[in-house]
């Protein structure tokens, strides 16, 4: 009878700590969103709010750090050929592969020198499947470039240079 109570009560402690190890997760959680300042994601949606969650850039821009890499499948987000510095936005992996985070990475050019193709050119519709890899000069990325003369457009690896910005995003994108 003795050794059934001191069962039972090592049973309860081990409840009780467990459900007190729950509650502090849970008051972790809430205090972390409510503390914590707005996502990527709800920062897109005011346009005429610029906000970035990288700290601000010091000296020389963002460069890539080269890495001989096998090839990434990624999804197309945006494509903005026509702005002053033109940015592909890309999310890796796509919603098709199951994965607990994303990356969601804008790429340009450093310098227009480095351009091997140009902006206008490139058909990157959003949603689009791409690759990305790295070598030892730039990031490349698989998309369709409409070349003049030609009448069907041809898949090729264009590199770019500089990364604007990268996030990481969890959940499925909508």
């Amino acid at each position: 009878m003795l050794y059934h109570h001191m069962n039972m009560s090592a049973v309860t402690q081990r409840r009780v700590g467990a459900f007190q190890g729950l509650l502090l997760s849970g008051t972790i959680v809430i205090a972390a969103v409510l503390v914590a300042p707005r996502s990527v994601l709800s920062q897109s949606a005011h346009k005429d709010h610029v906000g970035s969650l990288l700290p601000a850039t010091v000296g020389e821009p963002l460069t890539i750090k080269p890495l001989d890499m096998a090839d990434i499948d990624c999804v197309v987000a945006e494509w903005r050929p026509t702005a002053m510095r033109p940015v592909l936005t890309l999310i890796c992996p796509p919603s098709t592969v199951f994965a607990p985070l994303r990356v969601l990475i804008k790429l340009s050019w450093m310098k227009s020198e480095d351009v091997s193709v140009e902006p206008e050119q490139i058909l990157a519709p959003e949603g689009s499947p791409t690759k990305i890899r790295t070598n030892k000069t730039a990031a490349q990325v698989w998309l369709h470039v409409n070349e003049k003369g030609e009448r069907k457009p041809r898949s090729t690896w264009v590199g770019f240079t500089a990364v604007v910005d990268v996030a990481l995003l969890s959940g499925r994108p909508k």
